[in-house]
């Protein structure tokens, strides 16, 4: 027969109300020790016990509560900390054991969360034992108010609670807004007085409001941490929901589910007509769609997909099929992911009035892949986070894709955005607008305006002529006199030259010729002579020899008298040379042969322009001689003299295009004018103009906006 329970309780203490641990804290070791621990009359303590050790005793049961109020107080997950609490309170208690109970939910059954030395009770292996015990813990946390339990104590023909251990069970409630949470059950030694095990009460029932205060901040912070992301979910939610795009579903998919699921990679993939194609990775604004690793995750998400089951891989692929084992380990390889999901996105079930099919045979509109690459642990919040992001995100796929499938699409949303404006209250403003667009698209395309082409060039004299070296050599002397301007006749001599190798070639030639005549003068002495037949022919043939010798001699030494003549630089016409410091530049240099070496013009002669008009400019130039019946007017400032404008003609256009100057390809045009317009001292040979060729009239928006037109046409419409 077992005894009754008997539930001692502590006197009833206001709620919230500080605890304190001076001297309750020692009250199970000082109220009621041993007998042989007690002081007699006298004040000494029996068999030889003194002081000391209360005290230290008391001081270690101080310090273990400080550890326990500052483990409270610490960034310490629940677990952590019920192991913390639970044993320095046994050890505080020097009892043998404990557990900690807590609720799942309100209303929940209690459930073990930690325990000490539990299993070596009853507790362990007695199916009855835990049925009285499990009924015992319901009653007193509906209760709620702390309790001691009796060893092996019970009602008497009631066996659905009670204690079937051998200890003195202590149990204090958690108490968070009123409410019992959860229990804090310590398995005591028996056979201590009532005193001692009010005090065990009393302690247990303090550290229980230590623990309480630790439930209620895990409880407020696991509160504000839900609220964080609710309000991250929402805002994705409203952010995937926003558009009927799928390539922007995708993108805040990747990268806003990447947030909330706490992951490292999360990429999204859709299928295009049976093909799986990745749409978005998150932390990427493009794809390289040739890169092997994502080649090998296209696989690796159809062949999961064709299994018809999510992939949740940290390490095991023990239960892995082949295809897919093969394709997940080739992917692994090259993206050295320690963790990876692959959730396929299928079409949300329809309403109840429609026909609805299971979402295993239900076509796949996409999938989610999940990665993980320095940790590959998979925890329940996690799958349920990744729950969660493919629910939202099935149903927007799903309307995107549906949407963007209909026929022509593209097409009737333009349409749509088209009729927006003739809507309504809009109408009036529409055509307003209309009117307004329309009356200056008309003035751009038929306001006349005068079509100009600009070029840049030079003044240069009608008559020119270009003194070349004949022959090669080296300047010797200048007789022109480079400051003034010095007047010039034709074949006048305006510098020497001298070639060193001309000179030894003449005495050489000139030595040969003397020694052929003589050898000559020789032959011709000895025919004098009387000789036999065949000595007369040999002399006849020498003779010839000599003669044809001498002959050649005498032409090549012309020729180079010729050249020596040549050595001279004479003017090519009358004039005056224009050419700018001649003997610093010329003088005792090498000159080679058809080097230009000065220019003579003729200053009593005429000027005209030569302009380089841009190869962009040449077409509408010639277009307009052609289609022009008089000649094209040309106006131009000299750089010399900015203030004033001059006019001319268009005299010829040279049809071949050259690079004249830093502005590419030009064609040359010649212009003339008359020269009285401009001052005698400003017409210099090389003086640089600015020219306007004046080629009629075309509409202002030609005018304004014809480069840009043809800018775009060659930059884009030779590229599809």
């Amino acid at each position: 027969m077992k005894k009754e329970p008997t539930v001692q309780r502590p006197e009833n203490k206001k709620s919230g109300s500080e605890p304190h641990f001076t001297d309750s804290a020692t009250q199970p070791i000082s109220d009621d020790l041993p007998e042989r621990f007690k002081k007699d009359k006298s004040g000494n303590l029996a068999d030889g016990i003194d002081d000391e050790l209360i005290a230290k005793t008391k001081n270690q049961i101080r310090n273990l509560v400080s550890e326990i109020a500052d483990l409270s107080k610490s960034a310490t997950d629940r677990t952590d900390f019920f192991q913390g609490f639970l044993i320095r309170t046994t050890s505080a208690l020097a009892s043998e054991g404990g557990a900690v109970w807590l609720k799942d939910s309100a209303g929940g059954p209690l459930v073990l969360q930690y325990h000490i030395n539990m299993d070596q009770s009853k507790l362990a292996t007695d199916s009855s034992a835990q049925s009285q015990h499990s009924q015992l813990l319901n009653n007193i946390c509906t209760a709620g108010e702390p309790a001691l339990i009796p060893p092996n104590s019970g009602s008497l023909g009631n066996e659905e609670a009670g204690n079937p251990t051998d200890n003195l069970l202590i149990f204090g409630p958690l108490i968070i807004n009123n409410q019992t949470v959860g229990l804090i059950e310590i398995f005591q030694r028996p056979g201590a007085g009532p005193t001692t095990q009010r005090g065990y009460l009393r302690f247990l029932a303090q550290m229980c409001e230590i623990a309480s205060d630790f439930l209620k901040n895990f409880q407020i912070q696991n509160f504000n941490e839900q609220q964080a992301l609710w309000n991250q979910l929402d805002s994705f939610v409203k952010a995937i929901h926003i558009g009927l795009d799928p390539g922007q579903i995708a993108y805040i998919l990747a990268n806003e589910g990447r947030r909330i699921i706490d992951c490292d990679r999360v990429s999204v993939v859709l299928n295009h007509g049976g093909r799986w194609q990745i749409k978005s990775v998150s932390g990427l604004d493009s794809i390289e769609r040739r890169a092997e690793q994502i080649k090998q995750l296209q696989k690796l998400t159809a062949a999961v997909v064709n299994g018809k089951e999510a992939l949740w891989y940290s390490g095991d692929d023990q239960n892995l099929s082949p295809q897919i084992e093969k394709r997940l380990h080739s992917y692994i390889d090259k993206s050295h992911t320690k963790m990876i999901a692959v959730v396929p996105l299928r079409k949300p079930e329809p309403s109840s009035n429609e026909t609805a099919q299971p979402i295993s045979e239900t076509s796949p509109i996409g999938a989610l892949i999940v990665e993980q690459l320095k940790d590959s642990t998979i925890e329940n919040p996690l799958r349920r986070r990744v729950e969660v992001i493919c629910e939202h995100s099935e149903s927007a796929l799903a309307n995107a894709v549906e949407h963007n499938s209909l026929f022509l699409m593209p097409l009737w949303k333009m349409l749509g955005q088209m009729l927006q404006p003739f809507s309504g209250s809009r109408l009036p403003k529409t055509l307003a607008v209309i009117g307004l667009l329309a009356g200056v698209i008309s003035f751009f395309a038929l306001f006349p305006f005068p079509f100009t082409l600009s070029a840049n060039g030079q003044l240069q004299p009608q008559i020119q002529n270009e003194v070349y070296a004949q022959t090669g050599g080296v300047l010797q002397e200048v007789f022109v006199n480079e400051h003034e301007s010095e007047r010039v006749k034709k074949n006048d001599v305006l510098a020497r030259m001298t070639n060193n190798d001309l000179d030894v070639q003449i005495q050489n030639l000139e030595g040969q010729i003397n020694q052929t005549n003589e050898q000559i003068r020789k032959f011709r002495t000895a025919q004098s002579q009387h000789l036999d037949r065949l000595d007369d022919i040999m002399l006849d043939g020498e003779l010839n020899k000599s003669e044809q010798q001498l002959a050649s001699l005498t032409r090549e030494l012309e020729l180079k008298r010729i050249q020596e003549q040549e050595l001279l630089v004479r003017s090519p016409a009358d004039g005056v040379v224009v050419n700018w410091q001649i003997r610093k530049n010329l003088l005792k240099r090498p000159v080679d042969r058809g080097q230009n070496l000065m220019t003579v013009v003729d200053p009593d002669g005429g000027w005209q322009l030569e302009i380089e008009v841009p190869e962009r400019r040449v077409g509408h130039l010639l277009n307009c001689v052609r289609n022009s019946k008089k000649p094209i007017e040309v106006s131009f400032a000299l750089f010399s003299n900015p203030g004033k404008e001059f006019k001319g003609e268009l005299k010829s256009v040279d049809e071949k295009l050259e690079v004249y100057s830093d502005d590419g390809n030009c064609a040359k045009a010649i212009v003339c004018f008359y020269n009285d317009q401009i001052p005698a001292d400003l017409l210099k040979s090389g003086t640089r103009i600015n020219a306007k060729l004046h080629c009629g009239t075309r509409s202002i928006g030609y005018v304004w906006f014809h480069e840009l037109f043809e800018t775009v046409q060659m930059t884009y419409k030779y590229w599809f």
